[in-house]
């Protein structure tokens, strides 16, 4: 059994540690750091990034992150293969003001990996830059996990089109996920896994959770199960492969966004999340908050709409803001 380095630190088999990459000095003389937590198995393995939080309103996926940790470093809880290398907030500043995108320059770190080297450009392709130098090159996987904000939930996993080996595996993880709804997809944005994958590192896109059912443990419970699974797929964990509970691979989507600001009523719960519904059903109305007229209404885009996010709470929208993210259930197909 060999330990795991990190520069001078070693980790040793079966211990969790504690590190800090340092990023820059801000204005207001705060060093800032990206924390990491390492959790080494007891057996030879992959070197597993577990990264969330690179959008700050993604706060159920750093609690996730945390019950990752208690749950692969509690007690006799080591005894899987390799290594997990957990980043539970990427964008420190962003999840400080629970926003998507960093309040400094307004950018989306999720869109500008591999960055720019400091002196160069913008804070938040700086920090990409941090990333991408210090964190990724240490792992040889990655789950980039991805929750809803503070009203929404979200669950579906994106997979590739199948053409090489790498592809299958990222495939079969997909599979493994315990999302209903698959989202069979090439990125060519500026995200993390993007970059991680033109590294040569195995990537999967987890999308999962929210603010919209943080209080219901069960969405955590369900989430471990999930990554347990997926890590059964890379002999990670020892065991058999529970049967999947994906149902369709989509290939076609978008997001179903507002014209309208005000009072967002939701007509369709979390429950319907990985479900189908007819084309024009109404998912959710914008209403006025001083004549309480309905100013537009959110309504299924694709004969066959399967809902992948949705913002199942009561809340204030801006024009524009993210309600649900739907696939097109004819762009694909349906499985078993």
């Amino acid at each position: 059994m060999s330990s795991f380095y990190w520069k001078e630190l070693e980790f040793k088999p079966g211990t969790h540690g504690y590190l800090e990459v340092p990023v820059c000095h801000m204005a207001s003389g705060y060093r800032l750091t990206l924390p990491v937590h390492i959790v080494k198995g007891l057996h030879d393995g992959p070197a597993i990034l577990i990264s969330a939080a690179s959008h700050g309103e993604e706060l159920w996926c750093t609690e996730l992150a945390r019950r990752i940790i208690e749950r692969f470093a509690g007690p006799l809880a080591y005894d899987f293969a390799g290594t997990l290398i957990v980043a539970p907030m990427l964008n420190p500043h962003s999840f400080e003001t629970g926003h998507r995108n960093t309040p400094i320059d307004l950018h989306n770190l999720n869109r500008v990996f591999p960055g720019i080297e400091p002196g160069r450009g913008w804070f938040t392709d700086m920090l990409a830059r941090v990333i991408a130098d210090e964190i990724l090159p240490r792992c040889d996987i990655v789950f980039d996990y991805h929750g809803g904000g503070t009203d929404t939930v979200i669950h579906y996993t994106y997979s590739s089109p199948v053409t090489d080996d790498r592809s299958r595996i990222n495939h079969e993880i997909a599979l493994a996920s315990g999302a209903e709804g698959i989202w069979e997809h090439h990125e060519s944005r500026g995200t993390l896994t993007n970059y991680a994958e033109a590294m040569g590192k195995l990537c999967v896109v987890v999308e999962a959770g929210g603010g919209g059912v943080i209080l219901e443990q069960r969405y955590f419970s369900d989430a471990l199960s999930n990554l347990e699974n997926m890590f059964r797929v890379l002999k990670v964990l020892p065991g058999k492969v529970a049967p999947s509970k994906a149902r369709v691979v989509v290939r076609e989507g978008r997001t179903v966004r507002p014209a309208h600001g005000g009072i967002f009523i939701p007509e369709v719960g979390a429950e319907l999340i990985g479900k189908t519904v007819p084309g024009g059903t109404v998912l959710g109305r914008v209403v006025s908050p001083f004549t309480f007229e309905v100013l537009d209404e959110l309504k299924a885009p694709y004969p066959k709409t399967e809902l992948m996010q949705i913002r199942n709470r009561i809340s204030k929208v801006h024009p524009g803001d993210y309600a649900y993210i739907v696939g097109d259930g004819d762009s694909g197909y349906h499985l078993g």
